[in-house]
């Protein structure tokens, strides 16, 4: 009889949905040790938006405990706040719930711990306006996260075409593109994003339209946060429209997209002129559409490309340089969803 209510009872518990704790330590990167002290919450992606199951914080060990998070399925988010900096390491359900490390970093304020990998200006001209997108990939080789309020994380040049209107995204390593504010500075024209640089690869992503000229005379200045290092300026023209200008040179043409591949050889500001109409979403000048019904463009969420597709490999046997590495993999569709 004993053994037959074994049985029922290991059926039983065999039969009910558990709910299972999550552990871990939170280690700081920057002095390879366990962190105490750091706020961490439990949240679960779903389509009310981010819910939160729980909050905790680390012992003096660095270890955190969540006792149950949330039967049936799908992804779980783990936000540890450090300094100010928010930390997060995704649950998906075939991740071990045990022994969960999560990683945080000492912060900087300065700017010389990253650089600017690359920066990219896309050029899309249709018959009525340019749709213009502005790449920046900025690279943290260090241990430690660059945040400066004062400074910014980013600096670029609105032209006055664009009547101020923008849309800015960023997205860290691991994360994924969270719409940023673009916050006016002293300098006419210039605009900086506060967004922490983590340790590795942060994506900067700005989109506006400005009116379309025949051909379009087009403004622009390199710029860039004091004291980071940066690369050159790339301008990029799809099939159809061609970019000229005594201040850029031409250094070749993607093979795939043929879109032609200019560097901003200007220190400074820099004019051009762009004639013809032409799109990258699908690979040429059949593609440009009439965006002349789109609605205006505001500060705030960005329309984030569902395919990050355009690749900017670059024959840089042109220069005798190397390769310029091919940055997307397949073609985008436009900013605004036409």
């Amino acid at each position: 009889m004993r053994t037959l209510l074994r049985v029922v009872a290991a059926f039983g518990v065999a039969t009910v949905p558990l709910f299972a704790s999550i552990d871990g330590t939170v280690v700081n990167s920057t002095t390879g040790k366990p962190q105490p002290g750091v706020s961490i919450t439990l949240v679960k992606p779903g389509q009310g938006g981010m819910r939160t199951l729980g909050t905790t914080v680390t012992d003096a060990s660095g270890h955190f405990l969540f006792d149950k998070d949330e039967p049936g399925g799908g992804p779980q988010l783990l936000q540890a706040t450090y300094k100010g900096v928010n930390y997060n390491k995704l649950m998906t359900p075939n991740i071990p719930t045990s022994n969960v490390e999560l990683d945080v970093f000492e912060s900087t304020k300065s700017p010389a711990v990253a650089q600017i990998a690359q920066q990219m200006l896309l050029f899309e001209p249709s018959s009525s306006q340019t749709a213009v997108s502005e790449t920046v990939l900025i690279q943290n080789s260090s241990n430690t996260t660059y945040t400066n309020g004062e400074l910014g994380s980013l600096r670029f040049f609105l032209p006055p075409g664009a009547d101020g209107q923008v849309r800015v995204s960023a997205q860290g390593p691991q994360g994924m593109p969270l719409p940023q504010a673009a916050q006016k500075t002293q300098e006419a024209g210039i605009f900086k994003v506060d967004f922490p640089i983590k340790p590795g690869q942060t994506e900067f992503d700005i989109n506006y339209v400005i009116p379309t000229g025949t051909p379009l005379a087009f403004q622009g200045r390199v710029v860039n946060v004091k004291g980071m290092p940066a690369g050159p300026l790339r301008l990029i023209a799809p099939s159809g429209v061609t970019i000229a200008g005594k201040d850029i040179q031409n250094v070749g043409t993607e093979p795939k997209t043929q879109a032609t591949i200019y560097t901003v050889t200007a220190a400074g500001s820099f004019s051009v002129d762009i004639t013809g109409i032409g799109s990258l979403r699908n690979g040429g000048s059949d593609a440009a559409t009439d965006d002349s019904e789109s609605p205006q463009v505001t500060e705030g969420r960005p329309q984030i490309y569902k395919h990050l597709g355009w690749l900017i490999g670059l024959a840089f046997s042109v220069l005798a340089v190397g390769l310029i590495a091919l940055y997307r993999s397949s073609p985008v569709r436009s900013p605004y969803g036409n």
